[in-house]
């Protein structure tokens, strides 16, 4: 039976589908099964949600992300590329940071693509 994948933003910007899949109410996006052949073949489907932080759903369960009468949560991406940092809400959006951490001048490479199908095999 075919699945559908909720991923996080990052992971359909990656497949460039942001515009052509289904956005839900809590800003994550419904992907289709075929989606995740970009990341390795179908039977190693569990190693790519873990690495890219998503969850697969049945037909179903799609439906109530899409109505929003549920709103499962996305585990963390174990592939650095498709972290999704938690922002802030509530008391603590106000507030100050304790520490100001800046980000070292450093000149990077551009990230290869095409490695994650390489740590998936």
């Amino acid at each position: 039976m075919a699945r559908y994948i909720k991923a996080n933003p990052k992971v359909a910007r990656f497949l460039n589908l942001q515009n052509d899949r289904l956005a839900v109410r809590d800003g994550n996006y419904i992907l289709w099964q075929a989606d995740m052949l970009a990341f390795g073949p179908l039977f190693r489907l569990n190693e790519t949600l873990t690495a890219i932080g998503a969850i697969s759903l049945m037909p179903h369960e799609a439906r109530e992300e899409q109505d929003g009468t549920v709103t499962r949560p996305l585990p963390e991406a174990t592939d650095p590329r498709f972290i999704v940092t938690p922002t802030t809400s509530g008391d603590d959006a106000d507030a100050e940071p304790d520490e100001t951490v800046s980000e070292p001048d450093v000149t990077e490479e551009p990230a290869d693509n095409n490695h994650l199908n390489d740590n998936l095999q």
